[in-house]
């Protein structure tokens, strides 16, 4: 009797949390739908708002000190920027010109080394690892749960067990505290 009582409690909790076929469309929900039409990206105006950027403005870079952006707008076209640095080739004397050219050959030289080795930037690499903190909450985690299977077979390893486990959360809530 108690196994049909809990098949239909089953039963019922299942369908209850169930919600129709068609109740949802994630995949093609039109998150401006609400929103006022606004007007097509060639007739908008560039001082819609002071805080909007250029994309040629944005500077990335993977060290840990401040990005200096330049003084002057970047919104020069490419021919103007080519112009400009002809223009200032032209004002180096020929000592300047010479160690231009050769700390430009000195870059490409490390550039070309380093791709060839397949190093990549600090920052990609940080993110293909898992975090210290993480890792062992998984470890302590999985260590937890396998000794409280065992537990069965002695009390010690579910005591055991059950530290493990609160172990793997402390570093767990450390990790997310950092996130």
């Amino acid at each position: 009797m108690k196994k049909i009582a809990s098949l239909i409690g089953l039963v019922l909790l299942v369908t209850a949390c169930s919600s129709p076929k068609y109740a949802y469309h994630f995949d093609h929900y039109d998150y401006n739908s609400g929103k006022k039409k606004s007007l097509p990206a060639q007739q908008q105006t560039a001082t819609d708002s002071p805080l909007q950027l250029d994309t040629e403005t944005l500077v990335a870079s993977a060290a840990d000190e401040p990005v200096v952006l330049a003084k002057e707008p970047a919104a020069q076209s490419a021919d103007q920027a080519k112009n400009d640095f002809a223009k200032k080739y032209k004002a180096m004397s020929k000592a300047e010109r010479k160690e231009f050219k050769e700390d430009l050959k000195k870059e490409l030289k490390a550039y070309a080394k380093a791709k060839k080795e397949g190093k990549r930037v600090a920052s990609t690499n940080a993110t293909s690892q898992l975090d210290y903190d993480l890792k062992m909450a998984i470890i302590f985690g999985a260590v937890g749960l396998t000794l409280s299977l065992f537990g069965g077979v002695s009390s010690v390893f579910w005591v055991l067990g059950v530290i493990a486990i609160v172990v793997g959360v402390v570093f767990l809530v450390k990790w997310l505290m950092r996130q």
